[in-house]
């Protein structure tokens, strides 16, 4: 694991109904249009973005009619044909989540309760530093909106964050100097040495067990 890092998104999803998904995105969802094709009345492509992320959604084709529009190019029409033919037998966007970032999920959740969506879960703080919560689109493609959050406590050692930034996940006792995570082995050994015998007067066999306990609780080791 690694402290949460975020970037905008640009993915495309395949609809079998091009204006009811945008208005989903535009209306419900509050996407903007920044362009559609060949217009917006009977669109087969549109762009919609969200705070820089970018989600665009393309008409379904047959097999025929997308190979069709590759023209001379027989490994772009094999590809095409593969996608159209996979869409048409499988359900969209299975085993697939994408992640989109807003500046306040509890506000963003509110609007869309607000606007009927319905069974959505409520918003919920993770230990990777993030708040979130999923829905899905017209066509059953799973998105999870979601914003950074500040932890109030190392998820490796437990110790307190008081300068944490927003998707901090561990202080600087459980990271190295590029701020990822140090091996099980080393952060052990410092939670031994400074927390049980250091802090706690332990004696080594008294505190390695306590440390090797204690780990286990904490989200970063609990597959230990």
């Amino acid at each position: 694991m690694t402290n949460a890092q975020h970037f905008p998104i640009s993915v495309m999803f395949t609809s079998r109904n091009t204006a009811k998904t945008i208005a989903f995105y535009r209306d419900t969802l509050g996407f903007k249009l920044e362009a559609s094709w060949p217009d917006e009345k009977q669109p087969m492509w549109a762009n919609l973005m969200l705070d820089g992320q970018s989600v665009m959604i393309g008409g379904q084709m047959s097999p025929d009619a997308v190979g069709e529009m590759c023209g001379n190019d027989p490994g772009a029409k094999k590809y095409m044909e593969t996608l159209a033919k996979e869409f048409e037998t499988n359900r969209p966007g299975v085993g697939v989540v994408t992640y989109l970032m807003v500046p306040d999920v509890d506000k963003f959740h509110a609007g869309l309760v607000k606007k009927g969506v319905k069974d959505l879960a409520p918003p919920r703080s993770q230990f990777y530093g993030i708040r979130d919560f999923g829905v899905q689109d017209p066509d059953g493609y799973r998105l999870l909106f979601y914003s950074p959050i500040k932890l109030s406590e190392c998820q490796s050692c437990g110790m307190p964050l008081t300068d944490a930034k927003e998707g901090q996940m561990y202080c600087q006792y459980c990271t190295d100097s590029s701020g990822k995570l140090r091996p099980y082995e080393a952060v052990l050994e410092g939670t031994i040495t400074g927390c049980f015998m250091g802090m706690q007067k332990m004696a080594r066999p008294e505190a390695e067990k306590a440390a090797k306990a204690h780990l286990k609780k904490m989200p970063a080791w609990a597959g230990r």
